[in-house]
Formats: C-alpha cells, sequence, structure tokens
C-alpha cells in the first residue's frame, strides 16, 4: 500500500484537530473595511451596523495582545466589505497567520501575494453574476483580473441560490478549463433578517443539490474543493446538529472592521443560523467528526488495496 499517497490528503493539522478538537481562535475572519464597491443583492454585510474602523496600528496592538495570549493564529479570512480597498491592513495582518485567505468580488487587481489563497467571488454566468451584483460587465472584469494573474492560488467561490442553482454544471465546466483557476468552492445563501429570503432553497432542493455536488466530485475530483464529508453535513438530516453547536461561533474569531467581536460569526446578529449555507461551519464539523473520518479512511484504505490486488493480478496474468 502506498502510504503516502494514502496519508497525502490528512495535513498534520486535520489529525491534531481530530484527536484534540479544534484550539480555540486558531480560525477566524477579519473584516478589513466597512467600503465596498458594489452593492450586492444577497450580502449580509451592509445588513450589519459598523463604527469607525481601528487603525493599521490599532490592528497591530490588537493582534499582538492575542498573541501574548496565547492565540494560535492558524488560519484567518480577510472579508469584508470590499478587502482590497485596504490592502495595507491585509500586508499587515496575514504575517500572524499560517494561512490566509482574501475574498474578493474580483473588480480590483489582485496583489502579487503568492503565499495568500485569493476566493473571488461568482454568482454564477455572466449575466447572472453582473444582476445579482448590480455591476454590469463586473464578470469579464473578474475574467481579466484572473488573466492578469501570474501565480496566485485563485479559488471560485460559488454561492449558490435559487437564482443560480441551475447553472452549477455550465460553471463548472467554464471555470475547470481556466488554468489560472485551481479549484472552485461551494457555499449556498444563508437568508439574512431585512434581505429577501426568496434566494434560499427548500431543503429538499438542496440535498438534491448537494448529492449532485457529491457525484460531482467524481468527474471533477479536486477542482471542487468542498469535501465530500463536509457536503454530507450539510444535508438536511445532519445540518441542525452542526449549526445547533456551530464550531465557528464555539472556536473562532470574526472581528468587524472596527476590530469588535461579532456575534454569532462573520454574518453577524440578523443570520438566520438554522439555514446556515457558510461552508466553515460543517468544514470545521468535518475535521473533528470521528465517525466520518474514520469512515472516509477505511474508504481510501480499501480502495487502495483493490487498486493494488488490480495490479498485482495484472503482473501475474
Amino acid at each position: 500500500m502506498n502510504l503516502r499517497r494514502f496519508f497525502k490528503p490528512y495535513t498534520f493539522a486535520q489529525l491534531y484537530f481530530f484527536a484534540f478538537g479544534i484550539p480555540n481562535n486558531s480560525f477566524g475572519s477579519v473584516d478589513v473595511t466597512g467600503d465596498c464597491n458594489l452593492r450586492c443583492s444577497h450580502c449580509y454585510f451592509f445588513e450589519q451596523e459598523h463604527q469607525p474602523e481601528l487603525s493599521i496600528e490599532q490592528w497591530k496592538d490588537k493582534l499582538e495582545r492575542s498573541k501574548a495570549d496565547g492565540d494560535r493564529f492558524y488560519q484567518c479570512a480577510w472579508v469584508g466589505g470590499e478587502p482590497l480597498l485596504r490592502q495595507p491592513l491585509i500586508e499587515l495582518g496575514r504575517s500572524y497567520f499560517k494561512f490566509n485567505t482574501v475574498t474578493t468580488n474580483g473588480s480590483i487587481p489582485l496583489p502579487d501575494w503568492k503565499d495568500v489563497s485569493w476566493y473571488i467571488s461568482v454568482d454564477g454566468g455572466r449575466q447572472t453574476h453582473d444582476t445579482l451584483r448590480n455591476r454590469p460587465g463586473l464578470y469579464d472584469t473578474i475574467k481579466q483580473t484572473i488573466a492578469q494573474s501570474e501565480g496566485l492560488k485563485i479559488t471560485i467561490a460559488y454561492c449558490i441560490t435559487r437564482a443560480n442553482v441551475s447553472e452549477i454544471d455550465a460553471v463548472l465546466e467554464e471555470w475547470s478549463k481556466n488554468p489560472k483557476v485551481r479549484n472552485l468552492l461551494f457555499s449556498f445563501y444563508t437568508p439574512i433578517r431585512g434581505l429577501d429570503d426568496d434566494l434560499w432553497l427548500d431543503w429538499d432542493e438542496k440535498d438534491r443539490v448537494l448529492d449532485a455536488l457529491i457525484d460531482k466530485k467524481g468527474v471533477f475530483r479536486n477542482f471542487i474543493l468542498n469535501t465530500e464529508r463536509s457536503l454530507m453535513l450539510m444535508k438536511s438530516e445532519r445540518a441542525k446538529s452542526v449549526t445547533d453547536n456551530c464550531p465557528f461561533a464555539a472556536k473562532s474569531f470574526a472581528y468587524d472592521p472596527a476590530g469588535n467581536l461579532k456575534q454569532p460569526c462573520m454574518m453577524g446578529p440578523k443570520a438566520d443560523c438554522s439555514r446556515c449555507g457558510c461552508v466553515v461551519p460543517f468544514y470545521l464539523k468535518s475535521l473533528t467528526d470521528r465517525k466520518l473520518v474514520l469512515g472516509e479512511m477505511m474508504k481510501g484504505m480499501f480502495k487502495t488495496l483493490r487498486q493494488g490486488m488490480a495490479a498485482v493480478r495484472s503482473v501475474v496474468s
């Protein structure tokens, strides 16, 4: 058995989380700025109230205090607002964390930060995306932004809504052929008090989409970044057990532009947690759900054994 091949998906950190749980404040998010150059129809951010932003020096002091308090600083998501409107804060903050992600609307050229994982939001095909984002021509701007990048780790972040659920196949086909896009991450729209609920898929339809995505992983493999475990946890029969004990709310931090902790998570208090479509809590749970992890490990071991036995039979015959 090729153990190196088998253990490749399991980093040391994942094994640590599986064995000992997720340390407090090892994952989190920072709202870089309260400004944005778009006003998207499904955005949770502007349904929240915001105080004046902390200065760069104030953020540095805050991060230094957290470091002195023993926070692990494993991974941080730099969000907003549009985070690239305030790049100096990310330049400062990313030096504190082992892994960093920046989620952007793709309208601004990407800095040459090769140590950052870039998540560019795409909400359907050209027409659907530009309509949801209230910016004609934005889809083509995103393609230009990606084309102009060199050597960056780019992921397409696709939030599934009733408006774009029918376009999943076309989007996978298009972006999987782009040599500068590493993979695509699916999430689902989370209803926000004050926004239109019509974008949310009901549970039956969401389950059908999740089943289809799990099947599509057999075709697109690692291009679909979601793990099969996390997709399974998002289904109706398991989702409530995750959202009722949200690992992000319990273990992670989410700071607004003023440096205040947001409750219960980055989406703020108006989010309907019972219908959460964010991938983060389900991904974190997937790292520590022993039944799911062990089941996947056993499945991988049996697959590797079968491949080995087939290879031996081919040589003998």
